[in-house]
Order: C-alpha cells, then sequence, then structure tokens
C-alpha cells in the first residue's frame, strides 16, 4: 500500500513537471515578443500619464494666437515678422524657427538671413522624405540654413496606433550622410553638445529610445508672438532660454497624439527637448529578458501555487499580478525603464485556473481510487446502501453526492464507535504516541467519580492520569513504557497485571498498542477491569468450602460415631442418650444449613417490594421471642409507638433480620437483663434500635461482626449451635433494602444494634404503586 502510494506520488510530480515545463516555455515565447500590442501601449500610456513633471523654466515656447492675429494681421504674415521677432530673441540660449508658410520675397529673406546670423543661435527643420530609410534632406531655403547654427529633420515616429511614443534621434541618407534629429541640433547649438552625444550612445545602433514627456498639452511655458514683440516677455526671461517659435497659429496647427494626450508640433519639441536636457530617455528592455522575466514569473508562480490552498492561490495570482504592474510602471516612472508587463500579467493569472485544473484532477483521481477501496473493503453497517459504483463519465455533482456518502459511512462509523466504546463497562482510555489523552469512556468518568477525583480532560498526561488511581510506584514504572510504544512485546498486551487501585479494588491493568494503516506506533488503549466480585466470589467460595468441610463435618462425623458406638451398646439408657446426642447434632446441621440457604437467598433473591408497616413487624417479632425471653428472664419491652411508620421491601426477609437481632439480644444477655425495642424516626429513615444489657463486644471485634462465619466473644465462641451467619444476614439484607446497620457497644454495658431503613409516606407510596400499574 505504502509503495503504491509512493509510485502515485512520483507520477503526480511528473505531471505536475510536465505542466510547469509547459507555462515556462508558453511565458518565454510570449515575453519573446517584447509586448502584446495594444494592450502593453496603453499601459505605457497610462504610466506615462500619472508621470506628470513640472516643466523646465529655461524653454519658451512662442506661439500664433489670436490676440497676435488681431494685431498683426492675417496669417501667413511677411518674415519681417520673423526678423523682429528674432531681433527680441536674442541672447537666447538656442532658437527653433519652425518653418512658416509665409509669403517670401528678397528683400525679406536677405533681411532673415542677416537676423540669422545676427543671432547665431538659430536652428532650422528639415523634412526627410522617408524616416526609415531616407534619400532625400528636404531644406526650406539652402542659403538660411547655411547661415543657421544647426539644422535637424522633424520627422516624427509614431507607433502602429498613431501614438508617438519614441524618437529617432538619427538616421542616414543613401549617400552616407548623417541627419539629427533636430532637438540635438538645438542641444548643440546651445552649447550641450555633449548631452547630444550621450543620447545617441545611449539610443544604440537604432538610434531610437522612448521619451518621458513631462505633461499634457498646456504644461509648457509659453507666450506669444505679440507678447514678445511688444516687450512683455523682458530680454532678462529670454536670455539663456531655449526658445522654439511655433509655425501655425494654434487653431490651425496639427496635433499630434501622444501618451500625454494631443500636442501641437512646438509642443512636441518642447517636451521631447526637456526630456533630452533631463536624461529622461526610456530604454525599453530586450526581447530576451523580457522573455527571461516572464517565464521566471511563471515558473515562480506554479511553484507557490502548487503549495496553496485555492483561495490564497487566487489571492497570490493576483497580488503577484498587480505586483507585477506595480513594478513595471516604478520601472518607467523612476528607473526610466521600460519592460512590458502583460505577457508575464497574462501567464500569472493563466497560471491560476490551469494549476487548479490539474489539482483538480490529482484529487478527484484519488477520490475515486479511495472511494473505490471503500467499496471493496469497507462492508456496509447499521443498515446503510452500499455506495454505487460511479459511472466513468460523471459530473462533480455525482462525485460529491457520492463523497457525501462515504463521509456519511464514516461518520456512521464513528458514531458506531463512539457508542460501542462508552457501552464497554470497564473504564477504558486511549493515549496517542505522546501519552496524551485522547479518548476515553462512560464507565472512565464513573470511575474517576467513584474515587472522588476531578474527571480525566483531553489532553492530559495518562501517564499522571494512572497516578491518581494507582499508587504502587513499581506498577507505574511498567505503565510508562508501555504508553510511549518503548516496550517491545510479541503479545498483543504490551501490559496485564492485576493490582489494587487507591479503593483496594482489585483490577487488572492492561495496555495495548495502536498501529496505523502503515504499522507506526500510534498510541495505546488502557482498560482497567474491576475483578473485585470475582475476588469476593472466590472468598466466599473459600467461606462455603471451609463451612462445609468443617462446620457441616463435624456434626456428621460426630453423628456417625455415636451411631456406631450405639450400634455396640446394649444398655437402654446409654442408647437413650446416644439418640438424644444424634437429634441434637442433626437439629444444629439443619440449623447451619438453614442459615447458609437465608444468607443466600438474601444475597440474590428479587425481592418483593411490599408496604410494611414496621410497628406491626416488630410486634411480631416480639411475639416470636416473648416465651424464650421469658424462659431466660430477660425484660422484653418496646418503646414509643409512632403512627404509621411504613417502609417497602421483603417482609419475610425483614422479619428474618429482625428476629436475628432480638434472638442475638435475648440469647447473650443473662438472666435479671433486658432488652428494649425502640422506633424512631431520622430524617427520611426509620431507625430500629435493639438495646440490651449483656456482656457487650469488644472494640477490636465490632468492624467484623457482620462479616459472615464470624462469631466474637466467649459466649458466642461457645455457642455450638451457632456458624456467624445471623448478623451477615441482616448485613445484607439491610444493604439490599437501600439500609444499613449500626452498632454501639461497651464491654460490659450491652449492645445496641440500629437497623436503619428508608421511610416512605402514604402519597410516596401511591405515586409508586400508580407508576407500577
Amino acid at each position: 500500500m505504502a509503495q503504491t502510494q509512493r509510485r502515485r506520488r512520483r507520477l503526480n510530480w511528473s505531471a505536475d513537471q510536465l505542466l510547469i515545463g509547459l507555462l515556462v516555455v508558453v511565458a518565454a515565447l510570449l515575453g519573446s515578443f517584447n509586448g502584446l500590442g495594444r494592450f502593453d501601449q496603453s499601459l505605457y500610456d497610462q504610466a506615462m500619464a500619472w508621470s506628470s513633471r513640472p516643466a523646465s523654466p529655461d524653454i519658451l515656447l512662442v506661439t500664433v494666437d489670436n490676440a497676435s492675429l488681431d494685431a498683426l494681421g492675417p496669417w501667413p504674415w511677411p518674415r519681417s515678422v520673423l526678423v523682429q521677432l528674432l531681433g527680441k530673441l536674442q541672447g537666447a540660449r538656442a532658437v527653433g524657427l519652425l518653418p512658416n508658410e509665409s509669403a517670401t520675397n528678397p528683400r525679406d529673406d536677405a533681411l532673415l538671413l542677416q537676423a540669422i546670423q545676427r543671432n547665431g543661435h538659430v536652428v532650422l527643420p528639415a523634412v526627410l522624405d522617408h524616416l526609415a530609410a531616407p534619400t532625400r534632406n528636404d531644406l526650406a531655403n539652402d542659403k538660411l540654413a547655411a547661415a543657421a547654427a544647426g539644422t535637424g529633420y522633424l520627422n516624427s515616429m509614431p507607433d502602429n496606433d498613431g501614438i508617438i511614443r519614441r524618437v529617432q534621434w538619427s538616421t542616414h541618407l543613401q549617400d552616407g550622410r548623417n541627419c539629427r534629429y533636430v532637438v540635438l541640433a538645438l542641444l548643440a547649438a546651445g552649447g550641450e553638445k555633449s548631452k547630444a552625444d550621450t543620447i545617441l550612445r545611449q539610443a544604440g545602433p537604432g538610434g531610437t529610445t522612448g521619451i518621458d514627456y513631462v505633461g499634457p498639452s498646456g504644461h509648457m511655458r509659453v507666450a506669444s508672438y505679440l507678447q514678445v514683440l511688444r516687450g512683455q516677455v523682458t530680454a532678462a526671461q529670454i536670455r539663456g532660454k531655449y526658445v522654439l517659435v511655433g509655425s501655425q497659429p494654434d487653431s490651425w496647427a496639427r496635433r499630434f497624439p501622444t501618451p500625454m494626450g494631443r500636442l501641437s508640433g512646438v509642443e512636441l519639441l518642447g517636451e521631447q527637448l526637456q526630456a533630452a536636457r533631463d536624461d529622461l530617455m526610456i530604454r525599453t528592455a530586450p526581447a530576451w529578458l523580457t522573455a527571461l522575466v516572464t517565464a521566471l514569473c511563471a515558473l515562480l508562480a506554479c511553484l507557490a501555487l502548487r503549495r496553496m490552498p485555492p483561495r490564497g492561490a487566487l489571492l497570490l495570482s493576483l497580488a503577484a499580478a498587480a505586483l507585477t504592474m506595480a513594478a513595471a510602471f516604478a520601472a518607467l516612472n523612476y528607473a526610466h525603464y521600460w519592460m512590458a508587463p502583460s505577457a508575464a500579467v497574462l501567464m500569472l493569472i493563466v497560471c491560476y485556473p490551469l494549476w487548479c485544473w490539474r489539482q483538480q484532477e490529482a484529487v478527484l483521481g484519488d477520490i475515486d481510487r479511495e472511494l473505490q477501496r471503500l467499496r471493496e473493503e469497507y462492508p456496509p453497517i447499521l443498515g446503510e446502501a452500499q455506495l454505487p459504483a460511479r459511472p466513468s463519465k460523471d459530473a462533480m455533482g455525482a462525485r460529491l453526492l457520492e463523497l457525501r456518502q462515504a463521509l456519511t459511512r464514516v461518520r456512521n462509523l464513528r458514531r458506531f464507535l463512539v457508542d460501542g466504546f462508552d457501552g464497554i463497562t470497564d473504564p477504558v482510555f486511549v493515549s496517542d504516541e505522546d501519552g496524551r489523552l485522547r479518548m476515553r469512556n462512560r464507565a472512565a468518568l464513573a470511575y474517576f467519580r467513584d474515587l472522588a477525583l476531578r474527571a480525566p480532560r483531553l489532553g492530559q498526561s495518562t501517564a499522571w492520569l494512572l497516578e491518581q488511581l494507582v499508587s504502587d510506584p513499581a506498577v507505574l514504572g511498567e505503565v510508562g513504557p508501555a504508553l510511549t510504544g518503548r516496550q517491545s512485546d510479541a503479545s498483543p498486551w504490551r501490559l496485564n497485571m492485576e493490582i489494587q487501585d487507591r479503593q483496594g479494588r482489585s483490577v487488572i491493568l492492561k495496555c495495548a498498542p495502536i498501529h496505523i494503516s502503515s504499522g507506526e506506533f500510534a498510541g495505546t488503549v488502557v482498560t482497567f477491569n474491576d475483578i473485585s466480585a470475582i475476588r469476593l466470589a472466590e472468598s466466599k467460595r473459600e467461606e462455603t468450602l471451609r463451612f462445609v468441610s468443617h462446620d457441616m463435618r463435624a456434626p456428621q462425623n460426630s453423628i456417625l460415631a455415636l451411631v456406631y458406638l450405639n450400634s455396640q451398646e446394649s444398655d437402654p439408657k446409654k442408647q437413650h442418650d446416644a439418640w438424644s446426642r444424634i437429634g441434637q447434632l442433626a437439629r444444629r446441621t439443619l440449623r447451619l444449613v438453614d442459615d447458609f440457604v437465608h444468607l443466600t437467598r438474601a444475597e440474590s433473591v428479587r425481592l418483593a417490594h411490599v408496604v410494611i408497616d414496621v410497628d406491626m413487624l416488630l410486634h411480631e417479632a416480639m411475639d416470636d421471642f416473648w416465651g424464650l425471653a421469658q424462659a431466660r428472664r430477660v425484660d422484653l419491652s418496646f418503646g414509643d409507638d409512632p403512627h404509621h411508620a411504613l417502609i417497602r421491601g421483603d417482609r419475610a426477609l425483614l422479619l428474618r433480620a429482625i428476629c436475628n437481632l432480638i434472638d442475638n439480644a435475648v440469647k447473650y444477655t443473662p438472666g435479671g437483663g433486658r432488652v428494649r425495642i425502640s422506633l424512631q424516626c431520622e430524617g427520611a429513615s426509620w431507625l430500629i434500635c435493639i438495646a440490651d444489657s449483656g456482656l457487650g463486644i469488644e472494640q477490636e471485634d465490632l468492624p467484623n461482626i457482620f462479616q459472615p462465619f464470624t462469631r466474637v466473644g466467649p459466649a458466642a465462641r461457645n455457642d455450638s449451635n451457632g456458624a456467624g451467619l445471623g448478623l451477615a444476614f441482616v448485613s445484607t439484607v439491610a444493604a439490599r433494602h437501600g439500609g444499613s446497620i449500626e452498632v454501639d457497644s461497651q464491654p460490659g454495658a450491652g449492645s445496641t444494634f440500629i437497623l436503619r431503613l428508608p421511610a416512605y409516606t402514604e402519597d410516596e407510596i401511591a405515586r409508586i404503586d400508580e407508576r407500577a400499574a
């Protein structure tokens, strides 16, 4: 069985490894795509939207607003306006002059050329015919470009969804010439060529990086044409700043979609310029790294889910997915590094249902096998129906129904065992492998109550509980190893010995080991078999044998001897004496047999419970011994007569018990003495007191006078007609009627015997009779 379970575990682990490997391979494949299209792009945009930064004070955007149009006339303006603007921008760190559609003339072109030369930091844009493989660099005016501090292309690089997230910092024409993005030209013109070179190195061979946008439209510092021309923007506010001049009115300008929303061309360049100056280039993780991280997430998720319950696995999957998203957002915002998280998130979410399916299949397989074993090995009890065989293609509901039936059977079996356990009449304790109490039956609880001890509690040390029951150290020393399984014995009982408990009762103590199906030690069953009744029966048997062998044999031997002597005697007088002695011995034998039979009957006969008037019963007994008392000159009297002294019991047995007490009192009271009988009520009992003025009983003999075959005092020992059964009979009758017998005696002062019997009222007797009827 254990080998089969180990093989099944190995097969399950192999299946788990196969599933883990498959999930890791799929995760690596998805991660190698380096993003799952629009989903990752949406995550990127959302993360970017949460990372707004303050606009740089070193960048100024000059735009064409409605107020400028109203003041300077309709668009397009003559280039003389640009000449005036460049004059106002003298002292700027660099000026990005975007092309416009204004009408040109030679005079204005010459003035603009001179203005560009005077400024010395103007950068003019160019437009490539195709960014991926350009063939031509179209400049607005070659002369203006020659006079400018630098040129750069304006082409944007939108993703497949049309949103501009990246910048192509450089490219090459077909003739081999290198072209730079206009932002790099502005940095070079502004004296920050080293930053431009750093960006190109970071962009690598592809020349592309992401841009960390600083804010939505309207976020950058803006001034209008009119404000600059009128001097509302002072020279101090322009000095040392990057100025980007818009080429179209705001209401006409094309707006480009970005993660921050739609931006105008001049706003787009302004945000890209700030990102370049602040080194906010976003690097994208290579495909192999994304594949590795995604595969690692799937592997860790599978290993964790394998050891967690379904609810914990669900929470872990959701938490891991949220943590992956948070890590990607944090890396983008703080480290400016983007690793597409969608593949890892997808695998973390997919791993949960797949792994739950795998666990469910394994669990259902184990349930099916165990239920099959239950059908084969466990016969129905208590009228249960046999578990039906499950069809090969069954729904989950049918399996659950079958499992409920199996659990019901297990509960029935447990109930069956518990009821049987509690039905055992001997105290039984069950301990675990550590010697801690795990079960005890009702008899065990009653046993502790009989000893006036606190009921044993589950979890207590069984050895400590036994110390409360047994005081013999030698016994306790043998019990300890048996409780913990350290005692090796081929017999089914590790311990089987007769002991004495704290009340002096004879008990058979047994300890038996408990083993689980694998054979390992699991605990111990401890039983206490009370054999006090057996030992008492053995004692009575010994007394009976002694009675038969001595008290009965002695008269019979005397009779046989007298018969033999009488057969040899011819003198009639001597024969008459012999016959008299034979008759005396026969009567003695008959009385011994009669006393023994009455004692046996009092111990075993079923009592005839009738209503008895104790007063009448006492008078009847006194009448039987009136003649004997008169013959022995003993004053036999009765005390006050109570009204209605009622009891329930066997009249014949009670009468004989009272007669035995009166007989002893009269017999052992010398002539001239007295015997007084009285009846008293004490609580719920009637007390029959028989007091004499005889010789009394020694104190050391009092504890034994109610034992069978016990005769105390010289007078009793010299009485050849007694066998010591009379007071034992009285004690037995009193006990069987729920009463007791007591004695108070002093040598030379007489004895008082008190027979205590339960009292009943007429109403109580009536209710008892009604229930009996």
